[in-house]
């Protein structure tokens, strides 16, 4: 198997479209565990070739995790899916094929004798998804996961953003962070941007404008326009949560250290990053930018 570019424990999520609800859920904590998820919806862009885009993914990701239900094991897609990533582990490469029970229906006959984490009893999602990142060797971090916290969850900032007519932002301006400390050509390929001529990478959208500035061979601060905030008038106060939320960034997990009118400060601990949500200049779009050399404790 070919290593994974940030060298993070990395998933591939098999489902059926009807289980997207769950899945984004379970996507949304797998990465708020520093867990890499490969999803199709963050990774497949028009015109991809999909039986060689999903065999990409499958091959550069440690576990396959197969989300099982009535939906699931009739769908051809989750078939073919499950075939490549059982081939590899039975090749003894090094992917691991992990079956995930949301709704109770017959085993397909190759996952016959696996342990299933069970999911079908919404009142045990902690204990189960627990026992998922534990068997991936990750430390399960009760704070981290989606709606288990009393401050403003990721759940809501999305609310937010969607009253504001912003949606949830797909690959590459998901979870921007993730590129902080990324070599530049793993980052130029991941992102699919553009070299420009101060030498950062450039990615655009109708939606997002983002910039990826490098020192020496490494992305060390992102920056990421929100088009359709703008005009912003710096002396205009508004809502950073929405903004946070619309780029899968959960305010819970954050510190907030310094608020005024035209800038929200947060930190982020458990990445040492500093996270900046503001207003540039009047008539621009809100901003959210990241950096390690911001971050100060």
């Amino acid at each position: 198997m070919k290593k994974n570019h940030s060298m993070k424990t990395s998933i591939f999520l098999s489902h059926n479209y009807r289980d997207k609800e769950f899945v984004r859920k379970l996507a949304l904590d797998l990465e708020c565990h520093g867990i890499r998820v490969w999803l199709d919806e963050a990774e497949l862009k028009i015109g991809d070739s999909l039986i060689e885009k999903i065999r990409d993914g499958i091959d550069n990701v440690n576990y396959v995790a197969v989300i099982l239900s009535p939906n699931s094991i009739e769908s051809r897609w989750v078939q073919k899916e499950i075939d490549v990533a059982m081939t590899l582990e039975i090749n003894g490469k090094e992917v691991k094929v992990l079956p995930l029970m949301l709704e109770l229906c017959e085993l397909p006959g190759f996952l016959l004798g696996k342990f299933y984490g069970d999911f079908t009893n919404k009142n045990k999602y902690e204990d189960t998804f627990k026992s998922l990142v534990n068997t991936m060797g990750i430390v399960f971090n009760r704070s981290a996961v989606l709606g288990l916290n009393n401050n403003a969850s990721l759940g809501d900032a999305i609310g937010k953003a969607e009253i504001l007519n912003l949606y949830f932002y797909p690959k590459p301006f998901h979870r921007p962070f993730q590129y902080i400390g990324m070599r530049v050509e793993d980052a130029l390929k991941e992102v699919n941007g553009t070299i420009n001529s101060g030498g950062n990478i450039i990615v655009e959208s109708d939606d997002c404008y983002m910039n990826l500035e490098a020192e020496g061979s490494f992305i060390n601060f992102v920056e990421v326009d929100i088009k359709n905030t703008a005009p912003c008038n710096i002396e205009k106060t508004f809502d950073p949560e929405p903004i946070l939320g619309c780029l899968s960034i959960n305010p819970s997990e954050l510190d907030l250290v310094r608020a005024k009118i035209h800038a929200h400060v947060y930190y982020d601990h458990k990445r040492k990053l500093s996270i900046t949500v503001q207003c540039l200049y009047d008539d621009s779009p809100l901003t959210v930018s990241f950096s390690t050399k911001n971050y100060k404790i």
